[in-house]
């Protein structure tokens, strides 16, 4: 058996029996006052020293007084709770970790003189100092005073050291048998509030269920929150009342039949509730429980008649709407239960009511789209009654009048002077121009109603064929073409040649005066969609003018510096819309232009052209 510290007292036997009684009683003790307790009486017994038990606070940094006996004078000058630092023997003490011991007057003086001077010389006639220390951390000190000067044995400082060695063990125990006590009752609280929220939860979900069930299929406000006070009213047999919000008072919209008559009519006049205490408590978007309600300043004197209120917010864009009260006569305070089951149908009521609030907002905006689409459908047939008036009648005058010009030409042959030959030339030019803006709104018009035939497009072979088609037009003119591999996209292949073709004659004719005339294709991944870009070296154009260029009948340059009808990039544009993309241009004036678009990479079907 291994003998405890110290406890090999030799022949001074009464005090070894004494520190073996001392040991089984600190071991049974449980607290911090025990071990105090059994401390002092057992030293007072044993040497008939007075005794003081300071204990090293939880910051480690201060003493605090845990007992004495013994002393005469209760301020006990030598020995006062406070800083560790401001007393240099407790300090040296808990340093060193070794018992001290001062046997006659005079010796604490002359090892300490700042402490005798501190307390003006009431020092004991001996003392001992011992430290408490368990696991190398100082846990407090034990001081004996003498009042006449005492020679400690060998028998006697082993019996000391021994004792505050286990008093150290002791109050070790007794501390981990608190925090241990303590985190039962901590973990005993945490599930009892766990039970608590589970029973809550129970309920709340059979509630939930029940309501569920109701309010399932039904969609009219209405019909909804009678349900809901039916609902409360049988399972809380609580009155139920709905407030729906007519300015900035709040009225009765819906009630249970069992509520008071003479509050009834006070309820549909309304009150402000917007400035009422239980608003700032409703303002928090949750239910708001208000026990004791007799107690409160009251909103209407006759809701005396309840002890116990409720309310459930529902807010619309921020702004509180409406409200779900219900008031209790039978207690001032509101059980779990009927907490778990108001809280459930509040919930289940306002998901329902959104449910409905959005059913109507659909409703309202499927009857605006069918409206829109009935005006478009009007425009649309307006627009190919258009198209077939420009078309016939349209195309047919100017068809008339090149025609007779051309047979005045004929009649006229070598009578017209080079005046009059001029004003014919100009005549022919302008039916010329007008035949062209005429096939250019038609073109415009096709590009608007043809329905696009998704399929895979190699822009590679669709730009092949563009070159092929141009090449003779371009036999006089030096066109450098850099042509970069394009890819597979998914879109109208006619649609797409038309683009690309339309993109690269402006490329060609706006570099009518280049030599060489430099044409770059290229395509860029842009993660989500492609992007396919035409650039030439040609004349350019002001940025400050961009948003114009896409616009029907908008030109940025001159007849005398390029042709054209200003329809052309606008049919494009209409075009690559209907594909989901995105039309792009930069440019410079002389510089040269950049023309693009985007395609998405994914069909509508989520299918891709790789």
């Amino acid at each position: 058996m291994t003998s405890l510290p110290g406890a090999d007292l030799g022949p001074f036997s009464p005090l070894a029996e004494d520190l073996q009684g001392i040991t089984e009683t600190l071991s049974a003790s449980r607290t911090h006052r025990d071990v105090v307790e059994i401390v002092l009486t057992s030293v007072v017994q044993a040497v008939g020293a007075a005794v003081i038990v300071l204990l090293v606070d939880q910051t480690h940094q201060e003493l605090k007084i845990a007992g004495s006996q013994g002393y005469e004078d209760a301020s006990l000058p030598c020995w006062q709770e406070g800083s560790i630092d401001n007393h240099p023997l407790i300090s040296d003490l808990l340093r060193t970790q070794e018992a001290v011991y001062f046997e006659h007057a005079g010796a604490l003086g002359a090892a300490y003189p700042e402490l005798e001077s501190r307390i003006g010389g009431r020092t004991a006639s001996a003392s001992a100092a011992l430290p408490m220390v368990l696991d190398g951390r100082p846990v407090g000190i034990i001081v004996l005073d003498f009042k006449e000067p005492h020679h400690f044995t060998p028998a006697e400082r082993r019996f000391l050291e021994s004792l505050s060695a286990q008093c150290a063990v002791a109050l070790g125990r007794a501390e981990a048998s608190r925090v241990l006590e303590a985190r039962v009752v901590e973990r005993t609280r945490q599930l009892e509030e766990r039970t608590q929220q589970l029973e809550e939860e129970r309920a709340a979900l059979e509630a939930f269920t029940r309501f569920t069930e109701l309010v399932g299929s039904e969609t009219e406000v209405q019909a909804l929150v009678h349900q809901a006070i039916t609902l409360l009213h049988e399972t809380c047999a609580v009155q139920v009342a709905h407030f729906e919000r007519e300015g900035e008072v709040f009225k009765l919209a819906a009630w249970s039949p069992s509520i008071d008559p003479t509050l009834l009519p006070l309820l549909q006049d309304g009150f402000p509730l917007q400035h009422s205490g239980i608003a700032q408590v409703l303002r928090q978007n949750a239910a708001a429980f208000i026990d004791h309600w007799q107690k409160t300043g009251l909103l209407i004197k006759e809701t005396g008649i309840f002890q116990a209120v409720a309310g459930y917010p529902y807010f619309v864009e921020g702004e509180l709407h409406s409200v779900l009260m219900i008031g209790s006569q039978r207690s001032a305070t509101w059980a779990e239960r009927e907490k778990g089951i108001f809280q459930a149908v509040g919930r289940s009521l306002d998901l329902a009511l959104n449910r409905a609030q959005q059913t109507s907002m659909l409703r309202e905006q499927r009857d605006a789209l069918d409206a829109r689409t009935q005006e478009l459908s009007v425009a649309n047939q307006e627009l190919e009654a258009f198209s077939y008036s420009v078309s016939h009648d349209l195309r047919t005058p100017v068809r008339h009048m090149l025609g007779f010009l051309q047979l005045a030409r004929t009649s006229l042959d070598g009578k017209l002077d080079e005046r009059s030959s001029r004003y014919l030339d100009v005549v022919e030019q302008a039916g010329t121009q007008m035949n062209g803006l005429i096939d250019a709104m038609l073109h415009l018009s096709r590009a608007s109603q043809q329905p696009l035939r998704p399929q895979v497009v190699d822009l590679n072979e669709l730009m092949m064929q563009i070159q092929t088609t141009l090449l003779p037009d371009l036999l006089t003119r030096n066109v450098q073409w850099e042509v970069e591999p394009l890819p597979s996209v998914w879109g109208d292949w006619d649609a797409l040649k038309q683009v690309l073709t339309e993109l690269t004659e402006n490329a060609l004719k706006f570099t009518w005066s280049r030599n060489p005339a430099i044409i770059r294709v290229w395509a860029q991944d842009l993660g989500e969609a492609w992007g396919v870009h035409v650039q030439d070296n040609g004349l350019g154009f002001d940025p400050r003018y961009q948003k114009r260029l896409f616009t029907m009948f908008q030109r940025l340059h001159t007849v005398e510096e390029a042709n054209g009808t200003g329809v052309g990039l606008a049919t494009v544009r209409r075009l690559i819309l209907k594909h989901g993309g995105q039309m792009v241009a930069e440019g410079q004036v002389g510089q040269g232009a950049t023309f693009g678009f985007t395609l998405p990479k994914r069909s509508p079907g989520g299918q891709t052209a790789g």
